[in-house]
C-alpha cells in the first residue's frame, strides 16, 4: 500500500521556494553544459526574461516557463521542484 508523505518546508515566503527553484535549474544548466542563450533558444524565453527569472530580478517561473525549461533540460516540472523542496529543507534543518 502507497503512502503519502507530507513534507514541511520551513520558509519565510513562498519567494524562498521559487528562489531554489531558480537555483536547481541554474545547476541543472551547468550540468547540462547549457548556457542561458542555450536555454533560451531552446523555449523562446526571451534571453533577458530567463537571466531574471534565473536571478531573481523579477517574477518567478510560471508553470509553462518552468515546463519548457525542465524539457530542455531532461528533466521533470516535479523532478525540480523537489530538488528545491529538499535543498530548503537541508538549509533550514
Amino acid at each position: 500500500m502507497s503512502q503519502m508523505v507530507t513534507t514541511v518546508i520551513p520558509m519565510d515566503t513562498p519567494e524562498a521556494l521559487s528562489r531554489q527553484i531558480a537555483t536547481e535549474v541554474r545547476t541543472a544548466m551547468e550540468t547540462a553544459g547549457l548556457s542561458q542563450r542555450d536555454v533560451a533558444d531552446a523555449t523562446t524565453i526571451p534571453l533577458v526574461t530567463l537571466n531574471r527569472r534565473l536571478v531573481g530580478g523579477g517574477k518567478p517561473f510560471d508553470l509553462v516557463e518552468l515546463a519548457n525549461v525542465a524539457g530542455v533540460l531532461n528533466l521533470s516540472v516535479t523532478e525540480l521542484v523537489l530538488r528545491a523542496e529538499r535543498n530548503l529543507t537541508k538549509v533550514a534543518a
